[in-house]
């Protein structure tokens, strides 16, 4: 009978200051590939090892036709995917732990999945909704009541939170967890819509507004990380794909209900009260369906085989010549079972395995390197240009269309943000079997090593989509097209942010997977706080130079972000492994910490 122990945090400092058992005969090394920049520095048996392995000319000549045909496996980013016969490696092998979100069934996987999907679709429309009253709901208060701030601060402050909510809520799991996250997430929301419901003053609504945005700010970040621990590393496009369109479909289709529960706007209080039942279903899914995914998965031994994964999701294998060695134990092993009589164990409201606030303050210091590295920053600016091209749209459509010649009523106009939906909803088939396909390819054709640099094919469609759905709206304002244009410009705006936001996860996360949470914190959060600087200088902007050249350079800027981002990047593909700092070597924020 294992006991249970009703708080087992790991002390990671303390266990690697342990002194380390050593074998009484050296391990021989089994897998010839490895990953020279992960050995753990902690283990000097291994390379011990490793040295008297070299030793051996013939096991020496076979280590390095291995390495020049694998060349690239010892960058952090690339991984030996698939073997020779054509098959695909699960990736990272699964513990025995019954905690390892890898050893979920399907069906609870579903559930979990269902949680994040619903929160992420209920969130995007209520927050997204202001938008679409904001015209009845400035009758309600008087200019006086409305300053220091403007009416159009409703649409754009939850704009600058959501980008907030990135630097808030990945950390924030580092040292908590992810389900404790999510629970706090789905509350903000739930509080923050009934208060919406309850504003008197404009100001209550403009704070209850950016909690909202705050809110969304979870499923526009630390979501992806959760969908990242819950499934292997052939099965992250689809996955990533699926959370991006289906999610933005159904939360973009939701807003066609805002007039009709509004009646268009004039009674926006019922809407608020009306969406608070969706939003707390949504709380009552993170509570029942969500278990924590953050686990550290440690070093596996069976049958006389040490598994040596990295944090980079590699793996050596080496044979244990002692049956009871304890090589390699350096790491505390996670027991089957966790708990107690504690009541927040039993509701599931206790802090994480390993989980730290040492942690959580190293991910801030590694932000600031992620900040500075080129590479992401180049991402960070390529998606900021295609979403200042969905301000462009999203923010202008509704006054050009319900004014001449257009004058469109407002069942038209929510079929201009259904089209959007559309778009984002075609995402997925596109990023999943194109895309999918494309990676697979590329990997056999690398001998079987999946480069972080294949990724970068996704960044072509996106951003040949978005520029030309500038133009093709700059167009149509300034010739006074049919209105039906302007439904497929916004479409090929949806589709191209939801596609380049898939391409911008998998590379940062992929390229730099020790450092997955700051270098998804950066791209995510920084990219709409640079679009709520933006949204400052857009009307006046246009005002400017023009709806027609404002599309048009609009669009040069997306080519030159996005695609002269792409050869940089592979240039720079040694330049990835440069990021230096004093917590270079922390990987609590890698996609599998170790």
């Amino acid at each position: 009978m294992v006991e249970l122990r009703e708080d087992f945090h790991i002390d990671e400092d303390a266990e690697i200051a342990k002194p380390k058992p050593l074998p009484l005969r050296e391990p021989r090394l089994t897998s010839p590939i490895e990953d020279a920049d992960d050995k753990h520095p902690e283990s000097p048996a291994l390379h011990t090892a490793i040295a008297s392995e070299s030793e051996d000319s013939e096991f020496s000549r076979y280590l390095t036709s291995t390495k020049k045909k694998h060349e690239s496996y010892d960058l952090s980013g690339s991984v030996f995917l698939i073997t020779g016969d054509g098959r695909t490696l699960n990736l990272p092998i699964p513990s025995e732990s019954r905690l390892d979100p890898l050893n979920w069934g399907t069906w609870k996987t579903a559930g979990a999945v269902l949680a994040i999907g619903w929160y992420s679709a209920v969130t995007l429309a209520v927050t997204q909704a202001m938008s679409l009253m904001l015209k009845s709901i400035m009758t309600d208060f008087t200019e006086a009541q409305i300053k220091p701030w403007t009416p159009e601060t409703l649409v754009t402050a939850p704009t600058l939170f959501m980008g907030i909510g990135a630097f808030v809520w990945i950390p924030l799991s580092l040292a908590l967890g992810r389900r404790p996250v999510f629970l706090i997430a789905s509350l903000n929301t739930l509080l923050a819509t009934i208060g919406a419901a309850g504003s008197r003053s404009f100001r209550e609504l403009l704070f209850f507004q950016t909690l909202l945005g705050l809110g969304e700010g979870f499923s526009l970040s630390l979501a992806l990380l959760m969908i990242f621990d819950m499934t292997f590393i052939d099965q992250r496009p689809k996955a990533i794909a699926a959370l991006w369109s289906v999610a933005g479909f159904v939360g973009t289709g939701a807003l066609s209900l805002v007039p009709y529960l509004s009646d268009h706007g004039r009674e926006w209080h019922t809407f608020f009260r009306s969406w608070t039942a969706p939003v707390a279903i949504s709380f009552l899914l993170a509570f029942f369906l969500y278990p924590e995914s953050y686990f550290k998965r440690p070093v596996i031994a069976f049958d006389g085989l040490i598994l040596l994964q990295s944090a980079t999701e590699k793996l050596t294998v080496y044979e244990d010549l002692e049956v009871d060695s304890d090589l390699y134990r350096d790491l505390p092993s996670l027991p089957f079972d966790v708990g107690g009589k504690n009541l927040r164990y039993r509701f599931g409201l206790a802090r994480a395995p390993s989980a730290s606030w040492k942690a959580m303050g190293r991910c801030y210091l590694q932000i600031v390197f992620c900040a500075l590295n080129p590479l992401i920053f180049w991402v960070f600016i390529a998606s900021s240009f295609n979403f200042a091209g969905m301000m462009f749209i999203g923010a202008t459509y509704g006054s050009i269309l319900s004014s001449p010649p257009y004058k469109l009523p407002s069942s038209l106009l929510i079929v201009v943000t259904i089209s959007s939906g559309a778009g984002s909803l075609l995402a997925y088939p596109v990023v999943s079997l194109t895309l999918y396909k494309l990676l697979t390819r590329l990997s056999k054709r690398n001998g079987g090593v999946r480069e972080a640099e294949h990724y970068l094919f996704g960044y072509i469609v996106p951003i040949t989509t978005g520029a030309l759905s500038t133009i093709l709206y700059g167009l149509a304002v300034h010739y006074q097209w049919h209105f039906s244009v302007y439904y497929v410009a916004y479409g090929l705006n949806g589709f191209s942010w939801v596609t380049l936001s898939i391409a911008n996860t998998l590379w940062v996360t992929e390229a730099f997977p020790r450092w997955a949470a700051p270098a998804l914190t950066v791209v995510g959060g920084g990219c709409y706080l640079m679009s709520f600087t933006m949204s400052f200088a857009l009307m006046r902007w246009i005002a400017a130079h023009g709806y027609m050249l404002v599309g048009i350079e609009l669009a040069a800027l997306q080519v030159f972000g996005g695609l002269i981002a792409v050869p940089i990047a592979f240039w720079g593909k040694n330049a990835r492994q440069k990021i230096h700092g004093r917590w270079a070597n922390e990987r609590s924020g890698a996609l599998r910490p170790l």
